[in-house]
């Protein structure tokens, strides 16, 4: 790291690389005129207990409809999974997805389903998200009803001694569903959360000067949340208020407030808002907002932590430029780093295995050709004779010739051929070794990631499903909102060139 002279220490924060701004597409903040902000687990970040307390309140309601008190023994545990994972109501299991949308893991209860039995469920089967039967966690709010599903079916099952129905685990997920929406509903999490801020919420020390440094610059900025007034109040005071001098409250960093904004439907229809003072408002649509603050399209930007609601939805149905909210970034980027030298050496076991194919081709048709000539050397050439021990290996009963048949003609032939059939299955076994290594090397990797999911954005060698939607929607990712603080107001942001595998492996071409 090259350090600034005389930098502070907010303007060196995102030089650690953890704390980056990742781009996808090219954005320059100088044509941004207004950059939008959602609160829950963006402006606001949330420690882990918030989800324990809504699994803790969610409980209590499914247990008010019926279900077994032996429910109240559960407690979160915010290791058990990750955001990105489906589930399927329709055989209720809890899955991970690759980009391709081909199930990778999955789990039924607290069981493992195997690679064998994977495969027979949802070969024949592929998953179509559009269907009902499928259900995305793509947020941290939606994090314990994957987590209570797997633990309610396995406490269902386990009682009854036989799998449940398809209907009842249908069921079973409606329901979670409800529970979770009333917990939010009922004010009974807010008001928890009101009472007791500093459990809840971890204050991010660099999130107003962040606001300030943008505000300074020009941008217009707005808070733009599902969450109503009373809460956005009690939060954004906990959060900005006294933070800055020369900001009165914490109002007075933005130039518009928007509550209980209904998202992802704020993005679709016209809806008039109901003004709540002389900045706020609440409901409404995108359409009013843009006529307030004066700018539409890709002059703003909105940064916001849920794939669909906030970044998907906005982008495809307005034009404005987007930012996804990941704080699982810092915790997977550190992990990595503790294994940086794992990740070297399976990268060059790639390019050794790129290397080694081409080889390996390369060797085989050489084989055939000897092949060929060495039969020629045997027979009429005209007659062309088909070789019957030929097999696509190329080293089946015609590659183990008595060496008594070959005359001395042919005995050069012979032992160009066996040279050949040497070095071919000798670049098969580096082949196997290279594959074992890289497979070490991964599951050494993994290990420090969730040991039942693995990584948020990636699938073994693809990208998971959540990552290829964060590829496909989101302008930008980043971990925290401040991260903007180590950012000039006018920068930038530049992708990485985005190569093809056929031009990633061209650097390896002659070397």
């Amino acid at each position: 790291m090259i350090p600034a002279p005389h930098a502070s220490a907010v303007e060196t924060l995102g030089l650690s690389y953890s704390r980056r701004i990742f781009v996808n597409r090219t954005i320059e903040l100088d044509d941004v005129d207004a950059i939008g902000f959602d609160m829950d687990y963006t402006l606001c970040r949330y420690r882990p207990e918030l989800e324990g307390l809504a699994t803790e309140l969610a409980i209590q309601h499914l247990v008010k409809r019926g279900y077994p008190d032996a429910l109240l023994q559960i407690r979160f545990d915010p290791a058990w999974g990750i955001r990105g994972l489906v589930i399927d109501t329709a055989k209720g299991n809890v899955v991970k997805m690759d980009a391709h949308r081909h199930v990778t893991r999955a789990w039924h209860g607290l069981t493992p389903i195997g690679d064998g039995e994977r495969r027979a469920m949802y070969a024949s089967d592929p998953p179509r998200l559009s269907a009902g039967r499928w259900a995305m966690m793509d947020t941290l709010f939606s994090t314990p009803e994957s987590f209570l599903y797997c633990h309610i079916v396995d406490l269902i099952e386990g009682h009854a001694g036989h799998p449940m129905e398809a209907a009842e685990t249908r069921r079973l997920y409606a329901d979670i569903r409800y529970c979770i929406d009333m917990v939010h509903r009922d004010d009974s999490l807010k008001s928890a959360v009101r009472n007791d801020l500093a459990k809840y919420i971890d204050v991010d020390p660099h999130l107003a000067q962040a606001l300030h440094r943008l505000r300074s610059a020009g941008k217009k900025l707005f808070v733009l949340t599902n969450s109503d007034m009373s809460y956005t109040e009690h939060v954004m005071t906990y959060l900005l208020d006294g933070a800055l001098s020369g900001y009165r409250t914490w109002q007075d960093y933005f130039d518009a407030i928007w509550v209980t904004a209904c998202k992802p439907r704020f993005f679709e229809v016209a809806q008039e808002p109901f003004r709540l003072g002389e900045k706020s408002f609440d409901q409404g649509s995108r359409e009013y907002l843009e006529r307030d603050l004066g700018v539409s399209g890709d002059k703003i930007l909105y940064v916001g932590d849920h794939i669909y609601g906030d970044v998907l939805k906005s982008r495809s149905t307005t034009g404005w430029r987007t930012a996804l909210i990941m704080p699982e970034v810092e915790g997977e980027l550190a992990a990595l780093e503790s294994e940086a030298e794992a990740m070297s050496l399976r990268s060059a076991l790639e390019e050794e295995r790129f290397d080694l194919e081409g080889a390996l081709a390369s060797a085989e048709l050489s084989l055939r050709a000897a092949r060929r000539a060495e039969r020629k050397s045997l027979v009429d050439d005209d007659e062309g004779l088909l070789d019957p021990g030929y097999a696509d290996d190329g080293l089946l009963a015609a590659e183990v010739a008595d060496p008594s048949l070959a005359d001395a003609s042919s005995a050069e032939l012979l032992s160009e051929r066996e040279t050949l059939r040497a070095w071919v299955l000798e670049l098969r076994e580096r082949l196997k070794h290279n594959t074992a290594e890289s497979v070490r090397f991964t599951k050494q990797i993994d290990r420090h990631f969730n040991p039942r999911w693995g990584q948020l954005l990636n699938e073994r060698h693809k990208h998971s499903l959540f990552g290829n939607q964060m590829k496909s929607y989101a302008c930008l990712y980043t971990s925290r909102v401040s991260n903007l603080a180590a950012y000039s107001p006018r920068h930038k942001f530049e992708p990485p060139r985005d190569l093809l595998p056929h031009e990633r492996m061209l650097r390896f071409v002659g070397q």
